[in-house]
């Protein structure tokens, strides 16, 4: 069992002075966030900072704009030898003719359509990664990684529900915005999504 404060394996927690294992009571506020899940308040196995959680999704961002541009690049190439003059005009200056829809609006809708097949590959990539090695590029590069709630790893299907509920929540709007912004003010720094799947982001 490593000294109190230091990582161990899941299940060889050794407790810092101060706080109470899992399921315990603690009275009043706990003395750090994670002290109830048994984490320790600082260091590998602690809770990840929201700061370095956020620029681990920045960073697989950057690795999926290739997949973007590709994708957005075959697409337009595609259709635009097919869409008609981009800002059609009224022959004539005639106003009430009928204009064809412009071409712009249907190179929107294709890069749009790229953006959202990438946004299903960015579910799988992640899924996959976190299934099989414990976490993506960005966060092996910032050094977290998410576990369950008891120290375990991520199956395959709680990884891909944990993904494609980021990635779900990303196209609703109000709630793309509160998910992230939700572990700010956690008492175990969960955005919405780590709560539905009951997973944690930690310190390697």
């Amino acid at each position: 069992m490593a000294p109190p404060g230091q990582w161990a394996p899941p299940g060889q927690w050794a407790p810092q002075p101060g706080w109470a294992p899992p399921g315990s009571v603690l009275w009043g506020a706990p003395p750090w966030k994670g002290a109830e899940l048994g984490r320790p308040a600082a260091g590998p196995g602690a809770l990840a900072d929201p700061g370095r959680r956020l620029g681990a999704r920045l960073l697989d961002g950057l690795v999926m704009l290739p997949v973007l541009a590709t994708l957005a690049g075959v697409a337009v190439a595609l259709v635009a030898p097919h869409v008609g003059p981009l800002f059609p005009v009224a022959l004539n200056n005639n106003s009430d003719a009928r204009l064809p829809t412009p071409g712009i609006l249907w190179i929107e809708l294709t890069v749009f359509g790229a953006a959202f097949v990438t946004g299903l590959v960015a579910v799988v990539y992640e899924a996959v990664a976190t299934a099989r090695y414990g976490r993506t590029l960005g966060k092996m590069w910032l050094q977290i990684r998410p576990l369950r709630i008891d120290g375990g790893p991520l199956g395959s299907g709680r990884a891909f529900g944990r993904a494609g509920l980021y990635w779900l929540s990303s196209v609703l709007g109000w709630v793309g915005i509160l998910n992230p912004l939700w572990c700010l003010w956690d008492a175990d720094r969960q955005c919405l999504h780590d709560k539905i799947v009951r997973t944690i982001v930690v310190n390697d």
